[in-house]
């Protein structure tokens, strides 16, 4: 049973150099075409046993589109699944993009979560993750959606990116306690392969932090947002009680969801499927009123554990102490589900998953 809907908004302004996801600067299909074909592909999956809680417009940059667009997004989804008013409507923003009068547009169509792509408060921050708004526009955006109703809205940083020091990361983190927003995600960087970013480091051009200095800077990290109040949920999110994001869970607990858009991913029936990733295909393929999908891959049983296990351990509800190997008992700690791990280790979570699969592999045969 579906119970999440994502929908990709490829616009963008501008190509952030670190970004890998799907998008366009120049788009051969509009807004308003772009939001009939969104609707148009939600209808060839009407007959899908679905119950959605959640709906979460991400990007690119949703807030490309007027606010008039999203509401006939939001509208017309609920319609085709029976939906008079979603749980949670989340919508990606650029600082830049929207006022008070626009977000009190979103509230009242039904928007209740806003995620702000903050990115970095420092002018350095900034320059070397190729964003073009200012922290004073993040703190006008924030005051804004305040005003407008919005109790409920995620700030998106980023850390550990080159060149990045002890004292940006303070910086930052002073500036979300001064604005105490309700859910916090600080990603650590990752040099994508074919970003810009990812090819300068490749070619040398620029030195990524070492694990000595990412280790220093996610100590500080996790430390800080605890005593600010914040529970990690999540290896990148923080939330204040009751405030965690639905529709990620939704993901993390491999519950079944449809993507929509190009490049969206969608898990229903244990398949997971890929649309396309090319707007003009998509909209030839939807007017043909044919599923845009590109890629499906049908998940075993062994498939559903490992992938289960691996978002358990991002999780911090635990997973069963059998699960554990012996060696690595040190890095976890008790929790509601058995064990998790240990905060202070959670930036090594990838080498502990590699660690976990091969031994309930072993213990599995």
């Amino acid at each position: 049973m579906v119970k999440g809907i994502y929908v990709h908004i490829p616009f963008c302004s501008y190509r952030c150099p670190y970004c890998d996801f799907y998008s366009l600067v120049d788009s051969p299909v509009g807004p308003s075409e772009y939001v009939d074909l969104i609707l148009k592909e939600a209808e060839l999956y009407r007959d899908t046993p679905a119950s959605p809680e959640t709906l979460y417009l991400g990007g690119g940059t949703p807030t490309k589109l007027k606010p008039g667009d999203i509401r006939r997004i939001v509208e017309g989804i609920g319609e085709i699944f029976g939906v008079s008013r979603f749980e949670e409507v989340t919508v990606e923003c650029n600082p830049e993009d929207y006022g008070e009068k626009e977000f009190r547009s979103l509230k009242a169509c039904g928007v209740n979560r806003v995620s702000v792509g903050v990115q970095s408060f420092t002018e350095k921050g900034l320059r070397v993750l190729g964003r073009r708004h200012t922290a004073s526009d993040v703190f006008r955006t924030f005051l804004s959606l305040r005003d407008a109703g919005f109790d409920n809205v995620n700030l998106d940083l980023i850390y550990g990116y080159p060149g990045q020091k002890k004292e940006d990361l303070i910086r930052d983190l002073e500036a979300v306690a001064y604005l105490s927003p309700d859910h916090v995600s600080f990603y650590l960087l990752t040099p994508h392969r074919g970003t810009p970013l990812g090819l300068k480091v490749l070619s040398g051009d620029v030195r990524m932090p070492e694990d000595e200095e990412i280790w220093d800077l996610h100590s500080l990290l996790w430390k800080a947002l605890k005593d600010l109040g914040y529970v990690r949920y999540e290896i990148s999110n923080w939330a204040r009680p009751g405030k965690e994001c639905r529709h990620n869970l939704i993901y993390w607990t491999m519950k079944e969801f449809l993507g929509l858009g190009p490049s969206a991913w969608g898990f229903v029936g244990r398949v997971r499927y890929g649309n396309v990733r090319n707007i003009t295909l998509y909209r030839d393929r939807v007017l043909h009123r044919r599923r845009p999908v590109e890629k499906e891959v049908k998940l075993s049983e062994e498939d559903l554990f490992e992938e289960g296990l691996m978002l358990s351990l991002r999780l911090r509800r635990g997973i069963p102490e059998e699960l554990v190997p012996p060696h690595l008992k040190d890095l976890f700690e008790p929790a509601p589900g058995g064990l998790t791990v240990k905060e202070d280790y959670m930036i090594l979570t990838n080498e502990i998953i590699t660690d976990l699969l091969v031994y309930n592999s072993i213990g599995r045969r």
